[in-house]
Protein backbone atom coordinates (compact mmCIF):
# COMPACT_ATOMS: atom_id res chain seq x y z
CA UNK A 1 0.00 0.00 0.00
CA UNK A 2 1.42 3.30 -0.66
CA UNK A 3 1.93 6.28 1.68
CA UNK A 4 -1.04 7.94 0.23
CA UNK A 5 -3.25 5.48 0.46
CA UNK A 6 -2.30 4.98 4.20
CA UNK A 7 -2.59 8.39 5.21
CA UNK A 8 -6.16 8.43 3.59
CA UNK A 9 -7.18 5.46 5.44
CA UNK A 10 -6.13 6.47 8.80
CA UNK A 11 -8.13 10.05 7.56
CA UNK A 12 -11.23 7.33 7.33
CA UNK A 13 -10.66 5.82 10.59
CA UNK A 14 -10.34 9.26 12.59
CA UNK A 15 -13.65 10.45 10.18
CA UNK A 16 -14.92 6.85 11.85
CA UNK A 17 -14.68 8.06 15.52
CA UNK A 18 -15.96 11.90 14.91
CA UNK A 19 -19.41 12.94 16.58
CA UNK A 20 -19.38 16.88 16.04
CA UNK A 21 -22.14 17.08 13.38
CA UNK A 22 -24.69 14.20 14.89
CA UNK A 23 -26.11 16.80 16.29
CA UNK A 24 -26.71 20.81 15.45
CA UNK A 25 -30.21 21.68 16.15
CA UNK A 26 -31.92 21.96 19.57
CA UNK A 27 -35.24 20.72 18.72
CA UNK A 28 -36.65 17.08 18.04
CA UNK A 29 -37.93 16.36 14.71
CA UNK A 30 -41.95 15.11 14.93
CA UNK A 31 -40.21 11.65 14.27
CA UNK A 32 -38.06 12.58 17.62
CA UNK A 33 -34.83 12.87 16.02
CA UNK A 34 -32.54 15.81 16.27
CA UNK A 35 -30.85 17.41 13.09
CA UNK A 36 -27.35 15.79 11.96
CA UNK A 37 -25.56 13.88 9.43
CA UNK A 38 -24.93 10.43 9.15
CA UNK A 39 -21.23 9.28 9.15
CA UNK A 40 -21.01 6.99 7.20
CA UNK A 41 -17.51 5.54 7.94
CA UNK A 42 -18.72 4.00 10.78
CA UNK A 43 -19.64 0.98 8.71
CA UNK A 44 -16.37 0.06 6.47
CA UNK A 45 -18.28 -1.74 3.81
CA UNK A 46 -20.53 1.44 3.08
CA UNK A 47 -17.66 3.62 2.79
CA UNK A 48 -15.67 2.17 0.60
CA UNK A 49 -18.33 0.41 -1.39
CA UNK A 50 -20.13 3.67 -2.80
CA UNK A 51 -18.93 3.94 -6.73
CA UNK A 52 -19.19 7.39 -7.40
CA UNK A 53 -16.90 10.11 -8.28
CA UNK A 54 -17.22 11.79 -5.23
CA UNK A 55 -16.62 8.56 -2.95
CA UNK A 56 -13.74 6.74 -5.55
CA UNK A 57 -10.81 7.84 -3.44
CA UNK A 58 -8.65 5.12 -3.24
CA UNK A 59 -8.38 4.66 -6.74
CA UNK A 60 -7.01 8.51 -7.36
CA UNK A 61 -4.57 8.73 -4.79
CA UNK A 62 -1.80 9.94 -7.38
CA UNK A 63 -4.31 12.74 -8.72
CA UNK A 64 -2.65 15.99 -9.86
CA UNK A 65 -5.88 17.89 -9.16
CA UNK A 66 -8.40 17.77 -6.79
CA UNK A 67 -12.08 19.07 -6.70
CA UNK A 68 -13.69 20.02 -3.70
CA UNK A 69 -17.43 20.25 -3.49
CA UNK A 70 -19.68 21.26 -0.50
CA UNK A 71 -21.33 18.22 1.11
CA UNK A 72 -22.36 14.63 -0.56
CA UNK A 73 -25.77 15.15 0.19
CA UNK A 74 -28.41 12.36 1.58
CA UNK A 75 -26.96 9.44 3.13
CA UNK A 76 -29.83 7.64 1.07
CA UNK A 77 -28.69 8.57 -2.23
CA UNK A 78 -25.23 6.54 -0.92
CA UNK A 79 -27.12 3.71 -0.05
CA UNK A 80 -28.68 3.59 -3.77
CA UNK A 81 -25.60 3.54 -5.47
CA UNK A 82 -24.06 1.00 -2.91
CA UNK A 83 -26.76 -1.29 -3.52
CA UNK A 84 -26.76 -0.92 -7.71
CA UNK A 85 -23.28 -1.80 -7.75
CA UNK A 86 -23.84 -4.79 -5.36
CA UNK A 87 -27.00 -5.86 -7.89
CA UNK A 88 -24.29 -5.81 -10.81
CA UNK A 89 -22.20 -8.06 -8.95
CA UNK A 90 -24.83 -10.26 -7.67
CA UNK A 91 -25.49 -10.65 -11.08
CA UNK A 92 -22.42 -12.01 -11.87
CA UNK A 93 -20.29 -8.61 -13.64
CA UNK A 94 -16.82 -8.81 -12.90
CA UNK A 95 -16.08 -6.61 -9.69
CA UNK A 96 -13.95 -3.69 -11.40
CA UNK A 97 -16.60 -3.77 -14.28
CA UNK A 98 -19.42 -3.62 -12.01
CA UNK A 99 -17.27 -0.33 -9.89
CA UNK A 100 -16.27 1.55 -13.00
CA UNK A 101 -20.04 1.12 -14.58
CA UNK A 102 -21.87 2.67 -11.86
CA UNK A 103 -18.84 5.43 -11.47
CA UNK A 104 -19.26 6.62 -14.55
CA UNK A 105 -23.26 6.71 -14.78
CA UNK A 106 -24.49 10.00 -15.29
CA UNK A 107 -25.42 10.61 -11.95
CA UNK A 108 -25.88 14.68 -11.51
CA UNK A 109 -26.32 17.50 -13.10
CA UNK A 110 -23.02 18.62 -10.96
CA UNK A 111 -20.92 16.09 -12.30
CA UNK A 112 -22.48 16.51 -16.17
CA UNK A 113 -21.71 20.17 -16.03
CA UNK A 114 -18.57 20.20 -14.36
CA UNK A 115 -17.24 17.95 -16.71
CA UNK A 116 -18.54 19.97 -19.64
CA UNK A 117 -16.62 22.91 -18.06
CA UNK A 118 -13.07 21.27 -17.73
CA UNK A 119 -13.42 19.55 -22.10
CA UNK A 120 -14.74 23.28 -23.27
CA UNK A 121 -11.94 24.99 -21.33
CA UNK A 122 -9.52 22.46 -22.22
CA UNK A 123 -10.35 23.28 -26.02
CA UNK A 124 -9.25 26.72 -25.70
CA UNK A 125 -5.75 25.50 -24.97
CA UNK A 126 -6.44 22.86 -28.13
CA UNK A 127 -6.42 20.00 -25.36
CA UNK A 128 -8.50 17.59 -27.03
CA UNK A 129 -10.56 15.11 -24.09
CA UNK A 130 -13.28 13.51 -23.04
CA UNK A 131 -15.27 12.40 -20.07
CA UNK A 132 -13.04 9.97 -19.40
CA UNK A 133 -10.74 12.87 -17.87
CA UNK A 134 -13.14 12.90 -14.45
CA UNK A 135 -10.91 10.08 -13.65
CA UNK A 136 -7.79 11.99 -13.57
CA UNK A 137 -9.39 14.03 -10.36
CA UNK A 138 -9.63 13.17 -6.80
CA UNK A 139 -12.66 14.38 -6.04
CA UNK A 140 -14.45 14.94 -2.41
CA UNK A 141 -16.26 17.19 0.03
CA UNK A 142 -15.39 20.01 2.86
CA UNK A 143 -17.78 17.96 4.88
CA UNK A 144 -17.81 14.01 4.38
CA UNK A 145 -20.71 12.74 6.38
CA UNK A 146 -24.19 12.87 4.21
CA UNK A 147 -27.71 14.45 4.97
CA UNK A 148 -30.59 12.77 6.41
CA UNK A 149 -33.71 12.90 4.47
CA UNK A 150 -33.75 13.11 0.60
CA UNK A 151 -32.47 17.16 -0.12
CA UNK A 152 -29.71 17.97 -1.38
CA UNK A 153 -30.76 21.78 -1.47
CA UNK A 154 -29.75 24.66 0.94
CA UNK A 155 -29.52 24.18 4.30
CA UNK A 156 -32.06 21.22 4.43
CA UNK A 157 -30.91 18.72 7.18
CA UNK A 158 -27.88 20.79 6.75
CA UNK A 159 -25.69 23.73 8.25
CA UNK A 160 -23.17 24.89 6.01
CA UNK A 161 -20.76 27.17 8.61
CA UNK A 162 -21.42 24.68 11.71
CA UNK A 163 -20.64 21.48 9.42
CA UNK A 164 -17.50 23.20 7.89
CA UNK A 165 -15.91 24.48 10.38
CA UNK A 166 -16.23 21.00 12.19
CA UNK A 167 -15.01 18.86 8.66
CA UNK A 168 -12.07 21.40 7.94
CA UNK A 169 -9.54 19.26 9.45
CA UNK A 170 -10.38 16.15 7.73
CA UNK A 171 -10.62 18.42 4.06
CA UNK A 172 -7.25 19.79 4.35
CA UNK A 173 -5.68 16.27 5.67
CA UNK A 174 -6.94 14.92 2.23
CA UNK A 175 -5.31 17.73 0.63
CA UNK A 176 -2.00 16.76 2.33
CA UNK A 177 -2.16 13.14 1.77
CA UNK A 178 -2.85 13.40 -1.92
CA UNK A 179 -0.77 16.74 -2.23
CA UNK A 180 -2.18 17.76 -5.92
CA UNK A 181 -1.24 20.42 -7.66
CA UNK A 182 -4.47 22.29 -8.07
CA UNK A 183 -7.30 21.98 -5.73
CA UNK A 184 -10.53 23.66 -7.17
CA UNK A 185 -13.42 24.46 -4.49
CA UNK A 186 -16.80 24.38 -5.71
CA UNK A 187 -18.54 27.68 -4.25
CA UNK A 188 -18.11 29.58 -1.46
CA UNK A 189 -17.94 26.74 1.75
CA UNK A 190 -15.33 24.48 0.10
CA UNK A 191 -12.95 27.44 -0.25
CA UNK A 192 -13.65 28.69 3.60
CA UNK A 193 -12.81 25.77 4.36
CA UNK A 194 -9.39 25.55 3.24
CA UNK A 195 -8.79 29.10 4.36
CA UNK A 196 -9.99 28.76 8.05
CA UNK A 197 -7.22 26.51 8.12
CA UNK A 198 -4.26 28.02 6.81
CA UNK A 199 -5.04 31.43 8.33
CA UNK A 200 -5.93 32.60 4.80
CA UNK A 201 -8.37 36.05 4.66
CA UNK A 202 -11.28 34.99 3.10
CA UNK A 203 -14.35 37.83 1.31
CA UNK A 204 -18.06 37.48 1.91
CA UNK A 205 -18.67 36.64 -1.63
CA UNK A 206 -17.47 33.49 -3.34
CA UNK A 207 -17.41 36.69 -6.32
CA UNK A 208 -14.92 38.70 -4.54
CA UNK A 209 -12.78 35.37 -3.64
CA UNK A 210 -12.80 33.99 -7.34
CA UNK A 211 -11.93 38.08 -8.66
CA UNK A 212 -9.33 38.18 -6.21
CA UNK A 213 -7.70 34.74 -5.48
CA UNK A 214 -8.61 32.94 -9.35
CA UNK A 215 -8.80 35.66 -11.96
CA UNK A 216 -5.76 37.71 -10.37
CA UNK A 217 -2.22 36.02 -10.93
CA UNK A 218 -0.59 37.32 -8.37
CA UNK A 219 -3.42 36.45 -5.39
CA UNK A 220 -3.41 32.81 -6.20
CA UNK A 221 -2.57 30.47 -3.19
CA UNK A 222 -0.33 28.21 -3.17
CA UNK A 223 -0.20 26.10 0.36
CA UNK A 224 3.17 24.02 -0.51
CA UNK A 225 6.34 25.48 0.76
CA UNK A 226 7.94 23.33 -0.71
CA UNK A 227 8.88 22.98 -4.92
CA UNK A 228 5.78 21.76 -5.42
CA UNK A 229 2.76 23.53 -5.47
CA UNK A 230 -0.28 23.12 -4.12
CA UNK A 231 -2.49 25.91 -5.85
CA UNK A 232 -6.16 26.54 -4.90
CA UNK A 233 -8.85 27.86 -7.29
CA UNK A 234 -12.12 29.12 -6.48
CA UNK A 235 -14.48 28.64 -8.63
CA UNK A 236 -18.48 28.55 -8.44
CA UNK A 237 -20.60 25.49 -8.16
CA UNK A 238 -21.64 23.98 -11.51
CA UNK A 239 -25.07 24.56 -11.36
CA UNK A 240 -24.34 28.12 -10.00
CA UNK A 241 -26.74 30.83 -11.84
CA UNK A 242 -23.54 32.04 -13.56
CA UNK A 243 -23.43 31.47 -17.49
CA UNK A 244 -21.30 29.06 -18.95
CA UNK A 245 -18.55 30.82 -20.69
CA UNK A 246 -17.64 32.68 -17.33
CA UNK A 247 -17.89 29.13 -15.47
CA UNK A 248 -15.00 27.94 -18.16
CA UNK A 249 -12.99 31.20 -17.87
CA UNK A 250 -12.09 30.03 -14.54
CA UNK A 251 -11.28 26.47 -15.39
CA UNK A 252 -9.47 27.57 -17.90
CA UNK A 253 -6.64 28.37 -15.38
CA UNK A 254 -6.15 25.20 -14.17
CA UNK A 255 -4.72 24.38 -17.54
CA UNK A 256 -2.90 27.27 -17.64
CA UNK A 257 -1.17 26.19 -14.53
CA UNK A 258 -0.60 22.66 -15.37
CA UNK A 259 0.72 23.86 -19.05
CA UNK A 260 3.31 26.01 -16.73
CA UNK A 261 4.88 22.53 -15.71
CA UNK A 262 3.74 20.01 -18.29
CA UNK A 263 4.40 20.01 -22.24
CA UNK A 264 0.80 20.26 -23.82
CA UNK A 265 1.77 16.77 -25.70
CA UNK A 266 2.87 15.44 -22.72
CA UNK A 267 -0.06 16.77 -20.45
CA UNK A 268 -2.95 14.68 -20.26
CA UNK A 269 -0.30 11.31 -20.14
CA UNK A 270 1.22 13.16 -16.89
CA UNK A 271 -2.30 13.91 -14.93
CA UNK A 272 -3.81 10.54 -16.47
CA UNK A 273 -3.06 8.73 -12.54
CA UNK A 274 -6.15 6.79 -12.48
CA UNK A 275 -5.47 3.16 -11.15
CA UNK A 276 -8.30 0.58 -10.04
CA UNK A 277 -6.72 -1.18 -7.10
CA UNK A 278 -9.28 -2.23 -5.28
CA UNK A 279 -8.80 -6.11 -5.49
CA UNK A 280 -5.05 -5.59 -4.32
CA UNK A 281 -6.34 -3.69 -1.02
CA UNK A 282 -9.06 -6.22 -0.90
CA UNK A 283 -12.16 -4.25 -1.10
Amino acid sequence: MSDKLEKLFEIYEEASKCTLCEKFGRKKSKEGHFDGLINFFIDKNMYLNIPSIWTDWVNRSESKIMIVGQDWGPYIDMQKINNRYRRLVDLGENEECAWKTVVNEKESMTKSLMTEFIIRSAAQYDINIDEKIMESFYITNAVLCARKGDNYRGTNNFSPRFCTDNCTKMLNKQINAIKPMIVITLGYWPFYSVCMYHKIPVFKTLKENISYYSLNEGNRINLSQENNPIYVLPVYHPVAQVKKEEQISIYKIMWEILLQYYPKDKLINEISTYRYCRKELDL
